[in-house]
């Protein structure tokens, strides 16, 4: 199973405001939805922070910026969100706007796997085991 094919189904599910495991979003993110997860993400709020790297990453509503990306995720990690841990892995996996470290990759997905609710943890856990 490729790493890329885990990222497709969170960045479209992450738009609609539903869990971002889950699997029917497709609308497009509008300017008011981004305005909130912007004023969420700016005071700390880790679910909007990895709502905003989705955003960015997929090009969703802003300009895709991998870079932009990365930075709100490494918020939202910091902030314990085990999402956005998991996709900070996948940025430093990838080097997508960070340099490419898989050292930090299998650290973030360790913090995924550690701490994310099921279905994050065995995402986490499925690419831990394809890095090793």
């Amino acid at each position: 199973m490729s790493v890329f094919l885990l990222f497709l189904p969170l960045a479209a599910t992450a738009a609609s405001g539903e869990s971002p495991l889950s699997s029917s979003a497709t609308d497009a993110v509008t300017p008011a939805v981004l305005a909130k997860w912007m004023a969420g993400a700016e005071h700390g709020y880790g679910p909007d922070q990895y709502r905003l790297g989705l955003a960015y990453a997929a090009g969703d509503g802003v300009a895709q910026n991998f870079s932009e990306a990365a930075h709100w995720w490494r918020k939202g990690a910091y902030n314990i969100n085990p999402q956005a841990e998991l996709m900070l892995g996948e940025a430093y996996a990838h080097g997508w706007g960070v340099p490419r470290n898989i050292d930090k990759a299998i650290h973030w997905w360790k913090a995924a796997a550690r701490y994310g609710p099921p279905e994050v943890a065995s995402r986490a856990q499925l690419l831990l085991d394809s890095a090793i």
